[in-house]
Formats: structure tokens, C-alpha cells, sequence
């Protein structure tokens, strides 16, 4: 593939660093992936992605690949001009305020764009997933927390000062005991995995049931949403009940969106949506319940389509797309 024009994206998670190449049709070329480590701080995790950068930079060389610019998603708001994360980022502390964007064009010398994780996820599915060819779209991403993007004209919506498309901070419930970064009952409060086992953990506090009991080997310590999943599949009730409750609030909350921007598609990634059972559907029926009629009589409600890959190729993106 001697001077074929290839795409290069980082995607910061809070767990994981994924980073890989892909060509113009969106076939990967090439992906790996490395632990965050995020508990280390800001500092080592900047390193970090700068040897993940270099280490991609020398591969696309080697292979003789024509890489013109490097993307990175990642969490928080990101003040697209200049690469600076400048949104609040609770599970990378001392990560707001971090020159992404400077500190890797120091290192690569090289065009650098930085964005949002959500925001380089919609660009993913918009080009090459479950949005194509569509105009105005929302996208999020369900799992250790809730985040957004949104397009309209087919451009991302960033907003006034690069916040937009934060749906998880929205309340469905003003007066809720359960307040999630100042907000009183915010769909991130609800949906977020730390709310889910929450309430498990909760309603089994006095005995698991059968199905769990197995998948946790009698420990309720062991509960993960991986586990939830498994349970789901096993037939559990009380996990299948527990991903419907999810859903029900996320519907909820996206049912006011879509009232307010008319899309024509929904897109809902992240582990959540990812993991089994029936999510995308009991939120697509919520959303068509409780939005107005016209609002979502030509709106598709879909999973998204391009899995864990679809962070470091929207990040590859952002210099030609963003």
C-alpha cells in the first residue's frame, strides 16, 4: 500500500487507550490498544499518549503509509481551536486543562486535532457507520458515564464554547435525592453504570437470586456490568428489569431532545448499549412514546455500528470532517 493516503486516531478512555490507522473507506489497517492507567494523573497519562503517538507515527512509516495529520478524542469539553481539554474530567484528575493538542505537535511536529469522545465517535458513524448519509443526528455514548454530540447540516455542533451535546447532564427528575455533578436527577445520574449496579446492589442486598448467584459465585462483590449481562442472558428478571429501568430514564430524557431538534437519527453506543438484552429497543419505544409524533415520525433510533473502533477513526477524522 505504498503511498496510500491513511487516516491516523487516538481515543483516550478511562480505561483504555485505543489508536489505530485506517484508509479512506474506513477499513483498519491497523488498531492496538493500552490500559489508561488514569489513576497516575495527568502528566504520565499526557506521556503516555505521546509514546502511543510516536510509537503510530514510526509504524505508518515503516509501512510506508501517507499519514497527514494525527487525531485524538477525548473526554471533556475541548476548545477545538486549540487542542486544550477545558471541561471537567472526573475520572482523569488533573486532566482539565491539558495542552493535548500543543504538547503533541511539540513532540510529532505534525497537524494535530484534538476533540471531544463523543464528538470524534459521531464523525466515526456519521462517515462510515449506523448515521451515514444523514443530516442532522445525535449521538451518545451509555456506560461509565453519559455523553453526547450532535450534527446538524452534517457538521458537528459544537456550540459557543465547545460544550455542546452534554445529554447527560440534563434532569429528568428536579427533585431527585440522587444528585450527579451538582445536577439533581440528571440522565448521567441515572444511566451511568455506577447507578445501574447501584440499584442492584441494592435490591439484592438481602439475597441474590438464583442466576446471579451463579454468575457472581455467591458474591455480591463481584458485580460488574459485565456481569449484569451475563445474568441477562441467563434470563434473570431482576437484570432484565434493571437494563429496561435504564432505558425507561434514558428514553425519558431523550424525548425532550428530540422534541427539540427534530433528528433523523439517534445513535446510542457505549457499553450499555453494547452488551445484550434489549437497550436500543426499550429506548427507541420510549423516545416514541413520550415525543411528539411528528417529531419522530421519520426518526431512526439505532446502535451503534463501528464498536470500540469508532473513537480512533473519528479522531482520524477531525483534519479532514471535524
Amino acid at each position: 500500500m505504498e503511498n496510500s493516503r491513511v487516516f491516523a486516531g487516538i481515543d483516550i478512555g478511562g480505561t483504555s487507550i485505543k489508536f489505530g490507522l485506517f484508509d479512506e473507506t474506513g477499513k483498519v489497517l491497523h488498531k492496538e490498544q493500552r490500559p489508561t492507567m488514569a489513576e497516575k494523573g495527568a502528566k504520565p497519562l499526557m506521556h503516555l499518549v505521546t509514546n502511543i503517538a510516536e510509537r503510530l507515527m514510526y509504524f505508518a512509516a515503516e509501512e510506508d503509509y501517507d499519514v497527514r495529520h494525527l487525531g485524538v478524542g477525548t473526554p471533556g469539553a475541548v476548545n477545538f481551536s486549540t487542542g486544550q481539554v477545558i471541561g471537567t474530567c472526573p475520572n482523569i484528575d488533573g486532566w482539565q486543562g491539558m495542552e493535548v493538542g500543543k504538547s503533541l505537535r511539540e513532540h510529532l511536529n505534525m497537524p494535530i486535532w484534538v476533540d471531544n469522545d463523543v464528538n470524534v465517535m459521531a464523525l466515526a458513524e456519521l462517515k462510515f457507520g449506523a448515521a451515514q448519509g444523514a443530516q442532522s443526528v445525535v449521538c451518545l455514548t451509555v456506560g461509565t458515564g453519559v455523553g453526547g454530540a450532535i450534527v446538524i447540516n452534517g457538521k458537528l455542533w459544537r456550540g459557543a464554547n465547545y460544550t455542546a451535546g452534554e445529554l447527560g447532564h440534563m434532569s429528568i427528575n428536579f427533585n431527585s435525592s440522587i444528585v450527579h455533578s451538582g445536577i439533581p436527577g440528571s440522565i448521567e445520574g441515572y444511566c451511568a453504570s455506577k447507578a445501574i449496579l447501584g440499584r442492584l446492589r441494592d435490591a439484592m442486598a438481602n439475597g441474590m437470586t438464583p442466576v446471579f448467584d451463579k454468575v457472581l459465585d455467591g458474591d455480591l462483590g463481584r458485580l460488574t456490568i459485565r456481569k449484569l449481562f451475563a445474568a441477562v442472558k441467563g434470563g434473570d428478571e431482576l437484570a432484565i428489569s434493571a437494563i429496561d429501568e435504564t432505558a425507561r430514564y434514558l428514553g425519558t430524557g431523550l424525548a425532550g431532545v428530540v422534541n427539540l431538534l427534530n433528528p433523523e437519527v439517534v445513535v446510542i453506543g457505549g457499553g450499555i448499549a453494547e452488551g445484550g438484552g434489549r437497550f436500543v429497543e426499550m429506548v427507541a419505544a420510549t423516545i416514541k412514546e413520550l415525543a411528539f409524533d411528528t417529531a419522530v415520525e421519520k426518526l431512526s433510533i439505532v446502535r451503534a455500528s463501528l464498536g470500540n473502533d469508532a473513537g480512533f477513526i473519528g479522531a482520524g477524522l477531525l483534519g479532514e470532517v471535524g
